[in-house]
């Protein structure tokens, strides 16, 4: 009896499960194609991360001690650099170990402003710390989606129900929208031809004035 009894409560769990891949209407339920490979990215772009950060630190640290010819920047800059490899390098492991999606998001975040501001201060002092910057923006754009994919912070929620917003909208037309731009366009030709009419008037009144001879 005890047999019996287990065997129907097997059953409707497998049927549930079964019933969770479609939808009211019986049509079959796809995830989406982020939700499926989100998850697994965060490993690989953490590595990466550490990679980028420890040859950041690493080589800019050599170019302090023994600088070379090609790399130019200057003291200030190769410690900087070096600071942001230290950071990359941080973020990555703590990708590796923490299971909290937030602090990694932060971190994510305050490392791609560090890398971008890096990246603009040395954008042309050399292929290396161009390469570098470039690298390190890339790197920590990849682990900040890759954390979004894998903790669901919501990032891609956020974009999804934006672009869903944004469908919604009710765009012109093409005729609606050349009469906007061009009653637009002949609002501020008239503007400029008025302010340029009041400014010869007033240029000629005060040359008038100023070379009238009083006494």
């Amino acid at each position: 009896m005890a047999q019996n009894l287990s065997t129907p409560s097997k059953d409707a769990k497998s049927t549930e499960k079964k019933s969770a891949r479609f939808d009211a209407h019986g049509h079959a339920v796809k995830k989406p194609f982020w939700s499926m490979v989100g998850p697994k990215l965060l490993l690989p772009a953490s590595i990466l991360l550490v990679a980028g950060g420890l040859f950041l630190a690493v080589y800019n640290t050599l170019q302090i001690i023994t600088p070379a010819e090609g790399y130019s920047l200057s003291a200030g800059l190769k410690v900087a650099s070096g600071l942001l490899g230290l950071m990359l390098a941080l973020s990555g492991v703590l990708g590796l170990l923490s299971k909290k999606g937030k602090p990694l998001m932060t971190l994510g975040t305050l490392s791609l402003v560090y890398a971008i501001v890096i990246l603009t201060a040395t954008a042309k002092m050399g292929t290396v710390a161009l390469v570098s910057g470039i690298g390190a923006v890339v790197f920590t754009l990849f682990f900040i989606l890759a954390t979004d994919g894998r903790h669901d912070v919501g990032l891609f929620r956020f974009l999804r129900e934006m672009i869903g917003e944004v469908k919604k909208l009710t765009w012109l037309s093409g005729k609606e929208l050349f009469s906007h731009t061009l009653a637009v366009v002949v609002f501020v030709l008239a503007m400029a031809l008025l302010i340029g009419i009041l400014d010869f008037a007033f240029s000629s009144g005060f040359g008038a004035l100023s070379s009238i001879n009083i006494g």
